[in-house]
């Protein structure tokens, strides 16, 4: 099992800010949920109760999305379903919608299909180890709570630094495509190194599956199982993982599973009584 050994002072500071960029103000946007796999939680910004998530459901600003084993979930940031985001197994988010970011990292792996970028905009994403942002692109990133690793497969995406005070590095660097870049916390970007090369293959592949798929959805041919939802999202060929749901912290002294944890503390919070539950 994967240890990630935290400092006390690095680890207060990572809930730090997990809590203070946690307060998520959406202006009516909403995120769909394409597709899930397995094991899916949601819990709704306005709740302490995780529930089943299901295909179709809409997610707010606020809201939380956890991956068990073996679970997955596809989410749309657009109305065309152009900005796809494929959460993987063991990994919790942040549905953030807040004018700055779109969602944010916990822990885990998520992939980027970005086809919907409006002209002038980026789609930013918040990490524990580090802020990424891109234009129309297709990119990943995955991260066990102690470093953040982002990769790009198609474009490039631009990644900074997270002082201790929570607040945004200057430098930033570039991802260029087929390379990627990994980040501890509260330092700068790594080098950059050259992406997995079977990651990258199958990650073109999934892009493929998923144009043939809305092709057909578009009633340009009949839907078979082999262009099936189903299949465009199955794992198969995919690169094995690097275990980050088993990432561990130690916390009072004793280690604890680090999603499973932040999952715990989010269902003892208090509800957010003021904000109407979702029609």
């Amino acid at each position: 099992m994967k240890n990630t050994k935290l400092t006390v002072l690095g680890w207060f500071v990572f809930l730090f800010l997990f809590v203070a960029l946690n307060v998520s103000h959406g202006q009516g946007e909403t995120v769909k949920v394409v597709s899930v796999t397995g094991d899916v939680k949601v819990v709704y910004k306005d709740s302490n109760l995780g529930i089943i998530c299901t295909k179709n459901m809409m997610l707010h600003a606020g809201d939380w999305i956890k991956t068990g084993e073996k679970g997955s979930v596809e989410l749309a940031f657009d109305e065309k379903a152009g900005n796809i985001i494929t959460v993987n197994e063991n990994s919790l988010i942040i549905i953030k919608l807040d004018g700055y970011f779109k969602m944010q990292l916990m822990a885990g792996e998520f992939y980027a299909l970005l086809e919907n970028v409006e002209k002038g905009e980026v789609f930013r994403v918040l990490t524990p180890s580090a802020v990424a942002e891109a234009e129309n692109s297709g990119w990943g990133a995955r991260s066990d709570g102690s470093y953040t690793v982002v990769m790009s497969f198609d474009n490039k995406v631009m990644i900074c630094g997270i002082n201790k005070d929570g607040t945004v590095k200057k430098d930033k660097c570039w991802v260029a495509e087929g390379n990627q870049r990994r980040t501890i916390n509260f330092e700068d970007p790594g080098k950059a190194e050259t992406a997995p090369k079977d990651l990258v293959k199958w990650f073109k592949e999934q892009v493929v599956a998923y144009h043939v798929q809305k092709t057909y959805e578009k009633g340009a041919g009949p839907k078979t199982p082999e262009n099936s939802q189903a299949n465009i999202n199955a794992d198969a060929g995919k690169p094995a993982g690097n275990g980050l749901g088993n990432a561990t912290v130690i916390v009072d002294g004793e280690k604890v599973n680090l999603l499973e944890y932040l999952y715990k503390q989010r269902l003892s919070q208090t509800p957010d009584v003021e904000v109407k539950t979702k029609q």
